[in-house]
């Protein structure tokens, strides 16, 4: 079965297309419809160490083909777009395979504008994909518009989260789902710094901070309440030691 992924930001996932109109794939011109990081974090693959990152799951493995990308169109910050890119792909995401670095050209920021042909996957098996920039077109911050997938379903089996390090740390967020309010529970080994950050599927940052040096539990209450339903990443790293943990939001 095909399937075509367009990962629009704030509108989530949209499958449906307005053939109607003179440019169907134009794009908005509004800064808000659109991804922007000002802040690097801890990327998921350890390799790309702090950078500006955005992660895609699509929930099962699939095979990957053709993508589409339309880069910041924001007229006033057409420099915050991506310029080269590296692209890692996995199926469980704790182990990425890189796919290679390519250049996203840059938005005109006209009400017409359709993007470009982004890279071919040639069918790659995935169910994470993470771009991170490697530079972009001179901003102080990185933006991203929209990004469509072609795609495959694939044979997989369930995919557990990455929820703990034999070496250091564990964490668990509970209950999860969670309809108002979740915990956060983090059982260290190493007294080291904690840092943690809670985002949306595309990167947004929700909240984030230092938990501090600690041996033992850390508890931290997660108020939700006025978080949309949908999907959230708990990102934790101590010492170079980055974990994951998905958080559910249910209405």
């Amino acid at each position: 079965m095909k399937t075509i992924f367009t990962i629009i930001f704030l509108l989530i996932l949209n499958l449906s297309m307005g053939w109607a109109q003179c440019y169907p794939d134009r794009h908005s011109t509004n800064w808000f419809d659109g991804w922007v990081s000002c802040e690097a974090f801890p990327n998921p693959n350890p390799d790309r160490g702090m950078s500006h990152w955005i992660m895609y799951d699509f929930g099962q493995t699939y095979s990957l083909n053709k993508t589409h990308v339309w880069n910041s169109n924001d007229p006033a910050n057409l420099d915050r777009g991506m310029r080269n890119v590296n692209l890692d792909y996995s199926i469980d995401g704790a182990h990425w395979t890189e796919a290679g670095t390519f250049i996203f050209d840059q938005a005109d920021g006209s009400t017409i504008y359709q993007g470009f042909e982004g890279p071919d996957l040639s069918g790659i098996k995935a169910r994470y994909v993470l771009i991170t920039a490697v530079d972009n077109y001179g901003g102080p911050c990185y933006g991203l518009s929209e990004i469509r997938f072609h795609a495959e379903e694939a044979a997989t089996t369930d995919i557990q989260d990455l929820t703990s390090h034999e070496d250091c740390f564990s964490v668990e967020a509970y209950p999860n789902p969670f309809v108002t309010k979740s915990r956060l529970i983090v059982q260290s080994q190493c007294e080291k710094e904690i840092n943690y950050r809670i985002t949306d599927l595309f990167g947004r940052t929700i909240s984030s901070g230092v938990i501090g040096k600690f041996s033992g539990f850390y508890s931290m209450e997660i108020d939700g309440k006025n978080l949309p339903a949908g999907n959230y990443i708990v990102s934790i790293d101590q010492n170079g030691q980055f974990v994951q943990q998905h958080l559910i939001k249910v209405e």
